[in-house]
């Protein structure tokens, strides 16, 4: 389950409201992990975790540093021994992905920032796993700075079996469109399976 309420969900920055016309609509969501969506050459079936995995990733790519959202009270982080060392390492290139941390320990990290295009993501329960996946990704070395946010943005994605409301997944197919590579997660999976209406048809025998 996920450790984000969905209260604290917000898939859509603040900015200018979506166009009123649309060529595509949701048609709902199933098995809490899939969005299907009515566009005007077929159905779309649309992974939201890769979808929105996709999103987080380009809302950052662009800058450089990431601009990073501090918090008033830091949230303590407990990570494996194995894994504390790298960590401190890579505390220089964190800052350039907009996560402020500091050692407090032998295994404790004081987390003092989260990447502002990140930060209406999470809540206070969340930070552990995406600092834990960039951690994982250093113990096997050196890697570039993209690779890491690539891993920032996987743990940071709604999960599979997480129930989104109407609005919720209305907002996260619009943004999903407006990225610059749709069709693929940062890590090269497919985002949708697409049935053109004609083979939809041909499927079902008319």
């Amino acid at each position: 389950p996920s450790l984000r309420p969905a209260v604290e969900r917000e898939l859509l920055p603040a900015g200018p409201s979506l166009p009123a016309a649309r060529p595509w609509r949701v048609v709902g969501q199933v098995q809490g992990s899939y969005i299907l969506v009515e566009g005007e050459e077929g159905l779309e079936i649309v992974d939201q975790h890769a979808a929105h995995e996709r999103v987080l990733f380009e809302r950052s790519r662009g800058s450089s540093p990431v601009p990073t959202q501090q918090f008033l009270i830091p949230v303590q982080l407990m990570v494996p021994f194995d894994r504390a060392a790298a960590l401190d390492r890579a505390i220089p290139a964190l800052r350039e992905l907009g996560i402020h941390l500091e050692r407090f320990g032998e295994r404790a990290f004081l987390l003092r920032g989260w990447p502002a295009p990140l930060a209406d993501r999470q809540s206070r329960l969340g930070f552990q796993e995406p600092v834990g996946a960039v951690a994982e990704q250093l113990l096997e070395g050196e890697a570039p700075l993209e690779e890491l946010w690539r891993e920032v943005a996987c743990a940071a994605a709604i999960r599979a079996g997480e129930v989104l409301s109407p609005e919720e997944q209305a907002a996260l197919i619009a943004e999903w469109k407006a990225t610059e590579e749709p069709a693929r997660c940062p890590h090269g999976r497919p985002v949708a399976l697409r049935i053109p209406w004609g083979d939809l048809a041909h499927r079902v025998g008319r």
